[in-house]
C-alpha cells in the first residue's frame, strides 16, 4: 500500500467517524422540527377551533334567546346561521387532527340543535310562553354541557401540547448528550488513528534521517531497523539507501586500501631520495658548492615533509580500515612530559617563543596509554601547530593536572586563535583554517589526534578566541593497574 493510499484511507476513516455524530444530530434535529411543525399545524389550529367553538356556542345561545324574545324571520335566520357556524367549528376541530374529540362534542351540539328546532316550532305555532319556559328549562343544561365539553377539549389539547413539548425537550437533551459523547469518542478514535498513522509514517523517516546523517559523517553502516520490506515509498527509499550505503562502504574501503597501498609504495622512493641527498651532503660523491648544498638541504626538507604526509595518510587509512592500534602500557607522566619539553623547547627558542611546562604536584606517577602515539601524533601535532602559528615573543604552556579518575592535559598558546565558525571543524579530515595553513600540512594531524585520544577512552576539545590564542584540552582516564604486556587496542574507525 502506497503512502497516498494509506493517507487516503486514514482521512476517509476519520471523516466517516466524524460523520456519524453529525448524521445522528441532524436526524434528531429533524425530529424536533417535525414536533414543532405538528405543534404549529395541529395544536395551534385545534386551539383556534376550540376557541371558535366556544364563541359560536355563546353566540347561538344569545340568538336563541333573541328569537324567543323578539321572533322574526331575521332572528330565526341568525339563530340557524349560528347553529351552522357551531357545526363548522366542529368540523375544523376534526380537521386539526383530533377526531376523537369530535364525536362527544357533536352529540352535545346535536342535542342543542334538536332543542333549537323545538323552540323554533313553538315560535312558529305562536306558543311563545311555552318556548320561553322550555328554553329556560333546558338552556342551562344544554349549553353548560356544550361549554364544558369545549373546555375539556381545550384542556386535552393543552395536555397533548405539554406532552409534545416534554418529548421535544427529552429528544433535545438525549441528542445533545449522545452527540457530544459520540463526538468525544470519535475524536479520541480519530486522534489515535492519526497518531498511529503519523507514527507509522514518521518513525521510519526519522530512522532513515539518522542513518543518512551517519553516512554523511562517514559511517557507512547499513542499519537493520529500516523498513526494507515495506511496499511503499518509504520502503523503496530505504532499499535505495541500503544499496547506496553498501556501494559507498565498498568505495570507501577501496579508497582506504588504495591510500594504504599508495602511501606504502611512496615511502620507498622518498627514503631513497632522502638517503641520496644525505650522502651528497656528507660529500660521499664529492665536494659541493654552496648553491648545491642549499639545494640539497631544500630537497631533504621537502623529503621530510613528504615523509610526514605519507605517514599521516597511512595512519588515516589505517584508521578508516580499523587497523591503527595503540599499545596500552604504563606511562610515566613526569618522564613523558620532560621528553616533550626537551623536544620542542629548542624549536620554540629558535623562533623566540617561551615554552613552559607546568605539572601539578598531585599528578599520579603513571597512567595507562601509548606514550609514543600521545607524544608524537597528539601532543606533538598540537605543539607543532602552536609553534608554527605563535608569533615571536609569544608563549606556549603545556600543563597537566589531575581530576577524579582522569588527568587533564592542556596546551595553550598566544597565537592568532581560531575563528568561532571554524572551531567545530578543526578535527575533521583535510580541514585547515585559512589558506596560509594549506601550504604547511594536509589537515590530517588533528583528525588522527582525536582518533588516538578516543582510543584511550578520553576526549579532546579546543577553545579559542580569535586574536587571543587557543587552548587544546585532552582528558585521559587513569588506570591504576596496567600490565606491561597489555594487549594492543584497535582505534575505532569511522569516528572522524
Amino acid at each position: 500500500m502506497t503512502l497516498r493510499d494509506r493517507l487516503t484511507l486514514t482521512i476517509a476513516g476519520i471523516t466517516a467517524l466524524l460523520t456519524g455524530p453529525a448524521v445522528y444530530g441532524v436526524s434528531r434535529l429533524n425530529q424536533l422540527a417535525d414536533i414543532a411543525r405538528d405543534q404549529r399545524a395541529t395544536l395551534g389550529v385545534a386551539y383556534l377551533a376550540t376557541g371558535g367553538l366556544q364563541t359560536r356556542l355563546a353566540q347561538l345561545d344569545q340568538r336563541q334567546r333573541s328569537h324567543v324574545a323578539f321572533p322574526s324571520d331575521s332572528s330565526r335566520a341568525a339563530m340557524f346561521e349560528a347553529l351552522d357556524s357551531v357545526r363548522s367549528k366542529l368540523l375544523e376541530l376534526g380537521d386539526a387532527g383530533f377526531p376523537e374529540y369530535l364525536l362527544e362534542a357533536s352529540k352535545r351540539v346535536e342535542v342543542i340543535a334538536v332543542a333549537t328546532e323545538h323552540v323554533d316550532s313553538l315560535i312558529m305555532a305562536d306558543m311563545r310562553d311555552e318556548a320561553t319556559n322550555y328554553l329556560a328549562a333546558v338552556r342551562p343544561r344544554l349549553f353548560g354541557d356544550a361549554q364544558n365539553t369545549a373546555t375539556e377539549i381545550a384542556a386535552r389539547i393543552e395536555t397533548a401540547s405539554a406532552a409534545a413539548l416534554r418529548e421535544a425537550d427529552l429528544i433535545n437533551q438525549t441528542a445533545t448528550t449522545t452527540t457530544l459523547l459520540a463526538l468525544f469518542i470519535c475524536v479520541i478514535v480519530a486522534v489515535i488513528i492519526g497518531a498511529r498513522t503519523t507514527r507509522a509514517l514518521t518513525r521510519p523517516v526519522i530512522r532513515l534521517q539518522v542513518a543518512m546523517a551517519a553516512v554523511a559523517d562517514g559511517r557507512f553502516r547499513i542499519p537493520d531497523d529500516l523498513p526494507y520490506e515495506q511496499r511503499d515509498e518509504i520502503g523503496s527509499v530505504s532499499r535505495s539507501f541500503r544499496s547506496m550505503t553498501h556501494r559507498l562502504a565498498e568505495l570507501d574501503r577501496m579508497k582506504a586500501e588504495f591510500m594504504s597501498i599508495a602511501t606504502h609504495e611512496l615511502k620507498t622512493p622518498i627514503n631513497v631520495i632522502s638517503g641520496y641527498a644525505e650522502l651528497l651532503q656528507e660529500r660521499v660523491y664529492g665536494d659541493l658548492n654552496d648553491r648545491q648544498d642549499d639545494a640539497l638541504a631544500a630537497v631533504r626538507d621537502q623529503a621530510r615533509v613528504l615523509t610526514t604526509l605519507v605517514n599521516q595518510l597511512l595512519d588515516i587509512s589505517r584508521l578508516e580500515a580499523g587497523g591503527l592500534r595503540v599499545q596500552m602500557r604504563e606511562m610515566q607522566l613526569k618522564e613523558f612530559f620532560l621528553r616533550i619539553q626537551r623536544s620542542f623547547a629548542p624549536l620554540a627558542e629558535r623562533k623566540g617563543i617561551a615554552f613552559d611546562l607546568e605539572l601539578d604536584d598531585l599528578l599520579p606517577p603513571a597512567i595507562a596509554g601509548d606514550a609514543d602515539r600521545l607524544r608524537d601524533q597528539v601532543l606533538g601535532n598540537i605543539i607543532s601547530n602552536a609553534v608554527k602559528f605563535t608569533p615571536e615573543g609569544g608563549r606556549i604552556v603545556l600543563r597537566c593536572r589531575p581530576i577524579p579518575d582522569a588527568v587533564v592535559i592542556e596546551v595553550s598558546d598566544t597565537g592568532p586563535g581560531i575563528p568561532l565558525d571554524k572551531l567545530p571543524h578543526i578535527f575533521d579530515k583535510f580541514y585547515q583554517v585559512g589558506e596560509h595553513a594549506r601550504s604547511k600540512g594536509a589537515g590530517l594531524g588533528l583528525a588522527i589526534a582525536r582518533e588516538i585520544v578516543d582510543a584511550h577512552g578520553g576526549n579532546i576539545a579546543a577553545e579559542s578566541e580569535h586574536g587571543r590564542g587557543t587552548v587544546f584540552r585532552i582528558v585521559l582516564p587513569m588506570y591504576h593497574s596496567v600490565s606491561p604486556s597489555a594487549e594492543p587496542t584497535a582505534v575505532a574507525s569511522g569516528a572522524v
